[in-house]
């Protein structure tokens, strides 16, 4: 990203490993099923076209493109928020990036499931002045400490001095 003249950038980053549990808890016990299922035959004298140590090798082979999709996912999303505009950018050799300026904020609203909550992640949403429903994705997704990102966004739209926003982010 190039900055503009006089901007400067207050929050950067991209989603929390955090908010990946969920998806490593769905896609990991997928992962394993053709091992657990192999297994359960063999314990049953049950054939099984494959031997034992072939699904579990094909199991743990899943989970590993379990965590290089997350990690490729979580690398691809960058959210960046200046004095003067928010940017969400996509893609790792395509990319897609969705900027507005400050002042078009009109409402950040933070969304968090309980599981977000205990987690300390959520989702920020940007409603902007003229916003129709293909502005309805502008949010940063599984974010630590939304709540504080969200009033840095909200000091600046307003014009509050940034001296006063947690340096903690």
């Amino acid at each position: 990203m190039q900055l503009l003249r006089g901007e400067q950038i207050i929050f950067a980053g991209r989603p929390s490993p955090r908010a990946s549990l969920g998806f490593f808890l769905r896609w990991g016990a997928v992962s394993m099923l053709p091992a657990l299922i192999a297994t359960y035959l063999w314990a049953h004298n049950d054939p099984t076209w494959l031997s034992l140590t072939d699904w579990w090798g094909i199991s743990l082979l899943l989970v590993a493109l379990v965590f290089v999709r997350n990690a490729t996912y979580r690398r691809s999303l960058r959210f960046t928020v200046t004095n003067q505009r928010i940017l969400i950018a996509r893609g790792v050799l395509a990319r897609t990036e969705r900027t507005t300026a400050i002042s078009r904020i009109q409402n950040v609203t933070i969304r968090q499931s309980l599981l977000q909550r205990m987690l300390g992640i959520g989702d920020v949403e940007f409603d902007t002045v003229g916003g129709d429903l293909t502005d309805s994705d502008f949010r940063f997704i599984g974010i630590a400490h939304p709540r504080q990102v969200a009033q840095r966004i909200e000091y600046d739209a307003h014009g509050q001095p940034s001296d006063l926003w947690d340096a903690r982010l």
